[in-house]
């Protein structure tokens, strides 16, 4: 059963409100990662990653982490626009209650290299305790060129809260407590631009958007969980969805959503 709350266009204005609303083979490529593997406990996103997989031929994923910064560089070969997941394990993974992901003053940046011209990246945040909620009280940038642009997306089980203090600065931006089908790809298959959601069935996770938290956008923006609470300020140039479902797919179409 799919319950669409909000689907609307937006061109350049604020939604500020409150909406509460509830329902029931990787390819083989260069990857560059700094520090390897064997990641230390610091960078922005407060959690270890895998090695990234790199799901468009010749794309490569340079993972560069400070002290409150994690810069994730995005490169290829050969192809304009790159597709790719990098799975995360957070760092606290003992006790209850929301994990705060993405500390205040931490930023993470994701952003082009060479002629890679968008990029679409699924980020997924796995607790050892999968309904927990993952927290972000930071700021998450995409960047194309040093301007907003290419897509974030992140998952995890147990939910996410976008805190008061968050901000996300992005060209397109998904946040879903449903699992994201990437057999063929993000997308299925590079032609249909179609997202699968596939959350598990009487789920209680939700995407939970505090108030004073900012969500800016020039693409488009989904909200995606069993349960969706928006009390923050969306700005997007493009599309956005406020969706309570459990398994259902979203078409992007001329930049339009298309929800089944």
């Amino acid at each position: 059963m799919m319950r669409i709350v909000t689907q609307s266009s937006l061109k350049r204005r604020q939604s500020r409100h409150k909406l509460l609303a509830s329902c029931g083979a990787a390819l083989a490529v260069s990857i560059t990662l700094q520090p390897s593997d064997a990641v230390a406990q610091t960078g922005a996103f407060q959690g270890t990653f895998s090695t990234p997989q790199v799901l468009t031929p010749g794309g490569t994923i340079n993972i560069n982490r400070g002290a409150t910064t994690d810069i994730i560089t995005i490169g290829s070969g050969s192809a304009s626009s790159v597709n790719a997941v990098i799975n995360w394990t957070p760092t606290n993974n003992a006790g209850s209650g929301p994990i705060n992901f993405l500390p205040f003053g931490n930023v993470a940046t994701f952003q082009n290299s060479g002629q890679v011209t968008d990029f679409t990246i699924l980020n997924r945040i796995i607790p050892a305790d999968g309904t927990r909620a993952v927290r972000f009280d930071g700021t998450v940038r995409s960047r194309v060129n040093d301007v907003q642009g290419g897509t974030v997306w992140f998952y995890s089980p147990g939910g996410i809260i976008a805190g008061a203090q968050s901000v996300f600065d992005v060209g397109g931006l998904v946040l879903t407590a449903n699992n994201i089908d990437i057999t063929g790809g993000l997308f299925g298959n590079p032609a249909s631009s179609t997202i699968r959601f596939r959350g598990l069935s009487n789920s209680q996770s939700e995407v939970l958007i505090e108030s004073g938290a900012q969500i800016r956008a020039n693409n488009y923006v989904a909200l995606v969980a069993p349960r969706v609470v928006q009390a923050g300020t969306v700005t997007v140039d493009g599309s956005v969805g406020y969706i309570a479902a459990d398994q259902f797919d979203v078409r992007i179409n001329n930049g339009l959503f298309d929800i089944e």
